[in-house]
């Protein structure tokens, strides 16, 4: 790569560390620790940010000599976590590889927001609300084109993080971190297959505040309180789960409303970040509810974005393509021969194509991908090849000028952010990506964005089908979605599909 002026940031220290790679013109790389360490949620010692720094210079022809400015989207110094990379009495001076460095300093939630900077909104309301930072939990935020500035601090009220992974404590795993980092997703999931419980309502209303605290030791005495049990073996199975879980949900949601109604004359745009941002089911209530015109979700809502964030907080001129910012090794010429074919005889394919999306969801890059028209062959991708729970859905990539003669939906969901209601035509043609509650979280395609896959969905729709594939992440239950070639293949081999592309050559078993 030509010389230039380069800016790296990190995060670490802290669970979905990452670190992000730009120029002064564009984001060139944006590398999350879990795809490299195969740990999801990977919380990376220095050593270990070090390593992958290395990686990403390697992977961009570049060195350390190469970066001119080092950004840290963390100013924690305080605990220790960035010791063996910050010197000097003030802790202000960083040695990375033998280089030393001055670093810029961003915080939790100025990293979080930064990230909706491709919105392109001149004025937004901000939601920025995840399990909690020194910043805090939950505030809302408006952005004009000028400023930034705190509306309102909600991280002592129950729209947070920290009640959905007490809640995900109650119904799902007990163990605090795997419900707040881990299952919160399983949570939402479940909440599907429940009802609404009065009493369970009554019960979260009057225990807000212990229902908004970290748990570490036990919910033994909310499980006793709301008289869930303590074998967690298949929740979906135990109707008193399935019921919280929903109620739990709804709960939540209609607060954020209320809450969010009050400053909704601030503008008509609202951004959503923080880990709560993945929380579909809210998004698309928000979408539904009417009060604003757009409704934007970065597809790093979440932690595992905080480097990129950084980076565009101090350098807001950059210029960043989201969501393929990943590594890439390679790209398909044209729609492989076989492929239409291969899913016509109804097997999964393992799809990779390009560089990888970055976040928490598959985009079409690193997938799992198979006809919809049945729910066997939901359980044939869900239960059997990623080996998760019956529960759990798996989604539906649409060509998005066709998607609102499936869905109850007329906007665009790039990012897989949202949870519109499947038509009937929907639950006839295409069963196994619509959920029990009738939902189905979209991704909706347009040519520009994948031609390879859109001339795919086409094809499919000549022959009869309606122009939907169902989409997983490509990934078994506990692992992190496969980053190179290597790890596509080693997943291929372990898992029960059928038929794996990697930038359109075939590989059967």
């Amino acid at each position: 790569m030509s010389d230039g002026i380069y800016i790296l940031s990190i995060s670490v220290g802290v669970h979905d560390s990452c670190i992000t790679i730009s120029s002064e013109k564009e984001i060139l790389l944006h590398l999350e620790a879990e795809r490299v360490f195969h740990a999801k949620h990977m919380r990376c010692t220095p050593k270990q940010i070090i390593h992958l720094i290395t990686v990403g210079l390697d992977y961009l022809q570049l060195h350390i000599g190469s970066i001119s400015e080092l950004v840290m989207a963390t100013d924690d110094r305080r605990t220790g976590k960035l010791k063996g990379l910050l010197k000097g009495p003030s802790k202000r001076e960083a040695i990375i590889l033998g280089k030393s460095f001055k670093p810029l300093f961003s915080d939790h939630h100025t990293s979080h927001i930064a990230t909706c900077s491709p919105s392109g909104f001149l004025e937004t309301l901000i939601i920025c609300a995840d399990g909690g930072s020194r910043e805090g939990s939950t505030k809302f935020y408006h952005k004009t084109e000028n400023s930034i500035i705190e509306l309102a601090n909600f991280s002592h009220e129950i729209i947070t993080g920290k009640f959905y992974g007490t809640v995900t404590q109650l119904v799902v795993n007990p163990d605090i971190y795997k419900a707040h980092i881990d299952f919160p997703g399983k949570t939402m999931g479940l909440a599907g297959w429940g009802e609404f419980s009065p009493t369970f309502h009554r019960l979260l209303d009057e225990n807000r505040k212990e229902l908004n605290q970290l748990h570490f030791d036990s919910v033994a005495k909310l499980r006793k309180l709301f008289g869930i049990s303590s074998d967690y073996n298949k929740p979906w199975c135990d109707k008193k789960r399935r019921d919280l879980a929903f109620t739990a949900q709804k709960f939540w949601e209609d607060d954020f409303i209320k809450k969010i109604e009050k400053y909704a004359n601030l503008s008509r745009n609202i951004c959503l970040v923080g880990g709560c941002a993945l929380n579909t089911n809210l998004n698309t209530k928000i979408l539904n509810s009417g009060i604003f015109d757009n409704v934007y979700i970065p597809p790093v809502s979440s932690d595992s974005g905080q480097s990129l964030g950084a980076i565009l907080h101090f350098f807001p001129e950059i210029k960043v393509c989201y969501p393929f910012l990943g590594r890439g090794f390679g790209e398909p010429e044209e729609i492989p021969p076989r492929v239409v074919d291969d899913l016509l005889e109804h097997k999964i394919v393992a799809w990779y194509q390009g560089r990888s999306e970055i976040g928490p969801r598959a985009l079409g890059h690193r997938s799992f991908l198979g006809l919809p028209d049945s729910d066997a062959m939901r359980v044939k991708l869900s239960e059997k090849v990623k080996r998760r729970e019956p529960y759990r859905p798996v989604s539906p990539i649409i060509i998005e000028k066709d998607v609102d003669s499936y869905f109850d939906f007329q906007s665009r969901s790039n990012f897989m952010n949202f949870v519109p209601m499947a038509k009937n035509i929907t639950k006839k043609k295409s069963p196994a990506i619509v959920h029990k509650d009738g939902t189905s979280r979209i991704q909706t395609l347009c040519k520009k964005s994948n031609p390879i896959l859109y001339g795919i969905i086409e094809e499919l729709n000549g022959k009869g089908k309606p122009p939907i594939l169902m989409n997983s992440s490509f990934n078994v239950m506990g692992q992190p979605i496969v980053d190179t070639p290597e790890d596509a293949l080693r997943t291929f081999k372990k898992s029960e599909t059928d038929v794996l592309y990697i930038n359109g050559r075939r590989q059967s078993k």
